[in-house]
């Protein structure tokens, strides 16, 4: 055979074997998207056997979701908001005016809605932060006072590096729920500071019962610091000042009793002496009876 029918039966026989090669592959291929075919028109087939039940859950959550909204009005986001020079009042200025649609024209002038005003926390969750009147509208700012008295610290509580949120309604429940809060804070700050007045009372007392103490002491035991020339009582104190009265008194009454004794001892050496004296005037008067009879001429 010439070398040429050599070759192309070479090149022929290579060709056939990757003929078979590719044909084999290619049927792989071809049943594998055959597989993927009966799986996706099984997927499809199924996913349309859902889709009524899809749509209804999805009106029911657009349902839900256009209740939750119904109720809180208009809102602003991302609002700058700044301390008033009387913030303590709950006076604030916010970013939002006339051209947000903040005021509205009326018969009557001009409108301005209540503001419900929120907060970002610092994990990036939005807390409620009250109910506030408009007082005054510009372009582009406007003033809003807390339409309550602030609450001790309250204010403190207000970050002004975040932008806040606003909204123009709430629901009733919810305002309901914020004013049964509100209540509640408001009594027991109200029971806090009956207990902390109630506390400074008796502390006050404590103090006045202490002093009282403290003057009563100095006059039982002295005062070191009593003003010169004061009485014995002051300086000394009563305890002391009747204990020297008690020894004075007791030294008096050893000297009455000592007098007393002495004033005995007189009056029995006078007792004596009177009877001695009264037996002798009558011994002399007997001896004077007895010379007189002696000496008495006879026969008188």
């Amino acid at each position: 055979m010439h070398i040429t029918g050599k070759i192309f039966a070479f090149l022929t026989l290579c060709l056939a074997v990757a003929a078979i090669i590719l044909t084999a592959k290619t049927l792989d291929k071809q049943n594998e998207w055959n597989r993927r075919v009966e799986k996706a028109r099984a997927d499809y087939e199924a996913s349309l056997a859902k889709l009524p039940d899809v749509e209804r859950k999805a009106n029911q959550l657009e349902e839900d979701l256009a209740l939750a909204r119904l109720g809180w009005g208009r809102h602003w986001d991302d609002v700058e908001v700044a301390a008033s020079p009387n913030v303590a009042r709950g006076l604030i200025n916010a970013g939002i005016g006339r051209n947000d649609g903040l005021g509205q024209t009326t018969a009557t002038g001009e409108q301005y809605p209540l503001m419900y005003a929120f907060q970002e926390n610092a994990d990036g969750t939005m807390s409620y932060v009250g109910e506030f009147r408009v007082t005054q509208v510009d372009v582009n700012r406007a003033a809003l006072q807390l339409s309550r008295t602030p609450r001790e610290g309250e204010v403190n509580n207000w970050n002004f590096n975040n932008k806040w949120r606003f909204r123009d309604a709430l629901p009733p429940a919810k305002r309901k729920s914020v004013s049964e809060l509100l209540l509640k804070m408001t009594t027991v700050e109200q029971r806090l500071n009956d207990r902390r007045q109630f506390l400074s009372i008796q502390q006050d007392s404590l103090a006045a019962a202490k002093s009282a103490l403290e003057n009563r002491m100095q006059e039982l035991n002295g005062n070191p610091q009593a003003p010169e020339g004061a009485g014995d009582e002051y300086s000394k104190g009563l305890v002391a000042t009747m204990n020297a009265a008690e020894e004075s008194r007791n030294a008096a009454l050893a000297e009455v009793q000592k007098l007393r004794g002495e004033l005995a001892s007189l009056h029995a050496r006078f007792e004596k002496l009177l009877a001695e004296n009264s037996e002798l005037e009558n011994k002399l008067s007997s001896q004077s009876k007895t010379a007189s009879s002696a000496t008495e001429p006879p026969g008188n």
